[in-house]
């Protein structure tokens, strides 16, 4: 950046009319030093008048040099243009302006000149206008330059601007994050919050990384509306993330009626200030981010401070530490402002460090209530899947009993009394624990042993003792503290009794029960030397057939209910030495 020279003084004519020509201004030569107290405002035209008496050093001399100044929102400079005198725009405001900003100095521009351009040898004047911001006339400074300070950005300019790029950096990633969270989970909290650290983002960084200069094509008026209107978007952005973050509607029915007051406070300035831009009316968005913005931020805090007295759950602390870390620093940002920075553009390193607090809490509040959805997902899953249990259960147990009081009635139309009576009192024994699995989803093996003993002494009393059973336990497997669904293996007991022993004419008819287990899986095991499935599905209805294994169907979907619980079953076909079916062998495996 090129070194400062010499400081130009000026004098100043203040005109309530905006016809004034130079002509007359130059006629009437009313100038005068400008005083302590005075400022311009923007009902104001200011005609300057640069006096460069002594004070163009030899070396300037005969060649160009440069007038740094205040960057104004509309000037022209009038200068010597070999005989006559001449304009040219130098506003940020005004069309083709001549004046080039200065890069990281946020208030200042320049505009080249020579000696040949000064007024009887001596003066420059400027017509200037102050819309944007009132400031102290004492705060404008002219100065000469003997090479330009627009340049590429160097080394340290880079390095002066690090915190701005490590604030883009961050906003960046947490948009990204949020952004991904809102199309996987479809939850606006997150939209909002991804709106918001853009707009939040803009405000803070777009004026001192130049953004605002790419996004609106050099189009400046376009670019100061929306950089000063960008902070009530974020706050409408954010209100909406307050409200759908904290379910305000649900669990803070008086502060979700604040909000609308918020809203609304943020939504009507928006649209006037839309208005406003339309009539090119600039005192109107003036008054407005003045006004609506400090009743917005007083509104803010009574909400915390109310939500602080009633907050229900840790969410609540989130959007308090943030937020109030957000307010701290934007009232550090208006309070420590240097009064020459009417647009609070050199102070934003305070909200550039409240910001990035408030981003890094929410980040880890969003994430937290993710977990605790996840959680609350999970146990309403589980609970939806303990329900599907029970109903499927519920469908087995009318199933077997049926099949158990047929087996009571054949044994009383015998006129058999005593094998009733024991019958009789084995069914109520497993009919109790039948029900009480209706309230138990699992049970101990012990306890699934227990009732496939009783079920199976009651078949055999059924069928005249025409089969045997064993039931076999490996020596490491804990049968009194693993637990598996109630009756997962009776329905399978059954179907290989029915379909695969009892049709067996000649030979043993035996029955086979195991729990091994194998790494982290518990194995069930159900082996019969009966007929096989094939010459099962083969045979003609009978006395001993199931019109349909509609235990087998239920106990299916049990083991597909139970997910990452259950690895599911799989059956056997066996054959002997001569290839002729021997049975069959149902595997079913558990996760433990």
């Amino acid at each position: 950046m090129a070194q400062n020279g010499p400081h130009i003084p000026f004098k100043v004519f203040k005109s309530e009319n905006d016809s004034t020509t130079f002509d007359q201004i130059f006629k009437g030569r009313a100038f005068k030093y400008p005083k302590s107290s005075e400022e311009a405002n923007h009902k104001s035209t200011y005609w300057l008048q640069l006096d460069f008496r002594d004070k163009i050093p030899p070396l300037y001399k005969d060649s160009v040099f440069y007038l740094k100044f205040n960057s104004f929102d509309f000037g022209e400079l009038y200068f010597w243009d070999k005989d006559h005198v001449s304009k040219r725009p130098i506003g940020l405001f005004d069309d083709k302006t001549q004046g080039t900003e200065i890069p990281l100095t946020n208030y200042y521009s320049e505009a080249p000149i020579d000696q040949n351009s000064l007024i009887d040898q001596r003066y420059l004047y400027i017509r200037a206008k102050r819309i944007t911001f009132s400031e102290k006339l004492q705060n404008w400074s002219f100065t000469l330059l003997a090479s330009s300070s627009v340049k590429k950005l160097d080394l340290d300019d880079l390095k002066s601007l690090w915190p701005f790029y490590a604030f883009a950096g961050g906003c960046l990633i947490i948009w990204l994050s949020t952004i991904s969270f809102y199309f996987y989970l479809r939850k606006l909290e997150f939209l909002f919050y991804s709106i918001y650290i853009i707009l939040l983002f803009l405000y803070v960084s777009g004026d001192i990384l130049s953004l605002y200069d790419h996004i609106f094509s050099g189009n400046r008026l376009l670019h100061h509306w929306f950089s000063q209107g960008s902070l009530l978007l974020a706050n409408f952005a954010y209100g909406m993330f307050f409200i759908y973050y904290l379910r305000t509607k649900k669990d803070y029915p008086k502060i979700h009626s604040l909000m609308y007051v918020i809203m609304g406070s943020i939504f009507l300035p928006i649209v006037v200030i839309i208005v406003f831009y339309f009539m090119d009316y600039m005192a109107g968005l003036n008054y407005m981010i003045s006004s609506f913005t400090h009743m917005i931020l007083g509104l803010s805090i009574l909400g915390l401070i109310y939500l602080g007295f009633h907050a229900k759950n840790v969410l609540a602390y989130f959007v308090i530490a943030a937020s109030f870390s957000f307010i701290v620093s934007y009232v550090l940002h208006i309070y420590f402002a240097d009064p020459e920075d009417g647009l609070l553009l050199n102070s934003r390193y305070y909200l550039l460090i409240g910001c990035s607090f408030e981003i890094i809490i929410f980040t880890i509040g969003l994430n937290y209530k993710v977990h605790l959805e996840f959680r609350e997902n999970t146990l309403l899953q589980q609970k939806a899947l303990d329900e599907k249990n029970k109903a499927l259960r519920a469908q087995i147990n009318p199933h077997f009993i049926f099949n158990a009081l047929n087996s009571i009635q054949n044994l009383i139309i015998k006129n058999d009394i005593k094998s009733s009576l024991k019958y009789l009192s084995r069914f109520s024994h497993l009919a109790r624990n039948i029900l009480e699995s209706s309230i138990q989803p699992n049970a101990t093996i012990d306890a699934e042993i227990a009732m496939l003993k009783d079920y199976l002494e009651l078949e055999s009393l059924r069928f005249d003792n025409s089969f045997s059973y064993e039931i076999h336990v490996d020596e490491g497997l804990d049968t009194s503290s693993i637990e598996i669904p109630y009756m997962t293996l009776q329905p399978f007991v059954e179907n290989s009794l029915i379909h695969g022993l009892l049709p067996k004419i000649d030979g043993e008819r035996k029955l086979t029960i195991s729990f091994k287990k194998k790494n982290n899986v518990l194995l069930c095991l159900v082996d019969d030397n009966g007929i096989g499935r094939k010459a099962s599905e083969n045979l003609d209805k009978s006395s001993f057939r199931e019109k349909k294994s509609r235990g087998m169907e239920v106990t299916s979907l049990r083991l597909n209910a139970l997910g990452g619980k259950a690895k599911g079953y799989q059956i056997i076909d066996k054959t002997d030495h001569n290839g002729e079916p021997s049975g069959t062998t149902v595997i079913i495996e558990l996760c433990l």
